[in-house]
């Protein structure tokens, strides 16, 4: 299924996030913050992330559909849900926001998102790794459903999902339990929380990763809430977030400018001026004091010029 390669590191990585808070049947209210907040942080990852809220029926099936072509063979692909999640037949649901129009067991195949065809439909397209992250095991009955029709329905908790080669499913609380709507900063879930608290750090086993979110979890719900993962990864060293490379300084190199005629605006060489060799068999030709150039014996070399020059004025 997924493509065998054992790092992570400098592929494409793309990410589809979901939040819904508007439902027509028992509204939630930290949906919104948790895809926002996660979308920023895996932007900031390098993550090129589709993100959308408050999605009726019609909506999410086409941001999936869109996803799914989106993918390539070898990309790292995660998906965020945050909203209602339901299962019926030990099928897992993901409830668009105008679940008024779900009236009975039947409407769910055509009036929500089945969880698991999707992740199946993910699979397909060979990438190297799906990271799938349910935060919906929130209580919701669906209230225009009839009590009876509900019991087949109930979102008290998820069911558990199949995972592929190559995929790792996260979810906000175990099988049949449910998860706390708001966390300590009164702005996300209790799980997506945590998540954000740990998903940006570099080079951090995904694994490993999602441990710390449910230490995190459980220690803030007194154990109450754990989140559960099913994992079917074969490769190691799986991350989301790669080392950021430090950018090299550009060198400003400014080419030094000199006034004409100023001799102390030209720097010193520094280096040795190259002197040919003699040719085989011959001396070097001497060179005539006169044009020698000043140095060690100027107070000579100024004397020898004053003398020839005094000769010459005499002799004409």
């Amino acid at each position: 299924m997924c493509a065998a390669v054992s790092d992570s590191f400098e592929r494409r990585r793309i990410a589809l996030v979901i939040g819904n808070n508007k439902y027509k049947q028992s509204p939630l209210y930290n949906c919104v913050n948790d895809a926002n907040d996660l979308s920023k942080a895996l932007k900031s990852i390098g993550f090129l992330v589709t993100s959308k809220t408050d999605l009726n029926c019609e909506e999410m099936d086409k941001e999936i559909e869109n996803f799914l072509e989106s993918i390539h063979q070898g990309d790292l692909v995660l998906f965020f849900f945050s909203g209602h999640g339901v299962q019926r037949d030990e099928q897992n649901y993901l409830i668009p926001c105008d679940n008024d129009r779900i009236l009975g067991p039947s409407d769910f195949k055509y009036r929500a998102i089945n969880a698991q065809r999707f992740l199946d439909l993910m699979s397909d397209k060979n990438p190297f790794v799906i990271v799938y992250l349910l935060d919906c095991c929130r209580t919701d009955m669906l209230p225009n459903m009839t009590r009876g029709k509900a019991s087949y329905a109930s979102s008290t908790g998820l069911a558990a999902m199949s995972a592929k080669a190559g995929t790792l499913i996260a979810f906000a609380c175990a099988p049949g339990t449910v998860a706390a709507d708001t966390a300590k900063n009164g702005r996300n879930g209790m799980f997506t929380y945590h998540l954000l608290q740990n998903i940006t750090r570099p080079e951090e086993e995904i694994t490993l990763l999602l441990i710390d979110v449910a230490n995190g979890v459980a220690n803030d719900t007194n154990e109450r809430q754990i989140p559960y993962t099913t994992s079917a990864l074969r490769q190691r060293g799986i991350h989301l977030a790669t080392r950021q490379k430090k950018a090299t300084q550009p060198i400003n190199y400014q080419e030094p400018s000199y006034s004409i005629g100023s001799a102390s605006a030209v720097p010193k060489s520094t280096t040795t001026p190259f002197k040919a060799l003699p040719k085989p068999g011959r001396a070097p030709k001497a060179v005539p004091q006169e044009f020698a150039a000043p140095g060690t014996c100027d107070k000579l070399y100024r004397a020898q010029l004053h003398a020839k020059w005094s000769t010459v004025i005499k002799s004409s």
